[in-house]
């Protein structure tokens, strides 16, 4: 691939990052931006950089859940006591729930949504294409039109 097909690729992975963004928004998730203040929490949507597969959407959860986990780790580093456990357990229901609910979302808006491969985040999912606009943006975009047809008609 050339440096240009790759520009090419990382602007439509942009765009698609939008339209993911756009619909976790739509259906009431938060969504971080990535200048978000500390203990913020919501989706995180990416451009798979530099494999350029798709967007990966994950979940991050609120730091008042990360700070208790690290305290108990901190006092248990080999994890063997049932408080590590439990927040392991807790952790892996978040992930499993928001991706889930995230999957059901971005499919039925008419997205192409599968699980991204990557055993260091095996809640993330990787979007790869729009297959239908979504009834929200389908219903907005001819309503745009009706409006622009009756200016013209003008």
């Amino acid at each position: 691939m050339t440096t240009a097909d790759d520009n090419d690729r990382r602007f439509r992975l942009d765009v698609l990052a939008t339209i993911v963004q756009e619909e976790l928004l739509a259906a009431g998730l938060p969504v971080l931006s990535g200048n978000d203040p500390a203990g913020s929490v919501g989706a995180i949507v990416h451009a798979d950089v530099p494999q350029l597969r798709g967007v990966t959407v994950d979940w991050q959860e609120h730091t008042l859940f990360w700070d208790a986990s690290k305290e108990a780790l901190a006092e248990d580093p080999l994890q063997e006591g049932a408080e590590c456990a439990a927040f392991g357990k807790l952790a892996v229901a978040i992930g499993e729930a928001m991706a889930e609910a995230m999957r059901k979302i971005l499919t039925a808006a008419g997205l192409d949504v599968t699980g991204s491969g990557d055993d260091y985040a095996p809640h993330q999912l990787l979007v790869t294409r729009r297959l239908a606009l979504s009834p929200w943006q389908a219903r907005r975009d001819a309503k745009f039109q009706r409006q622009q047809d009756a200016m013209r008609a003008v």
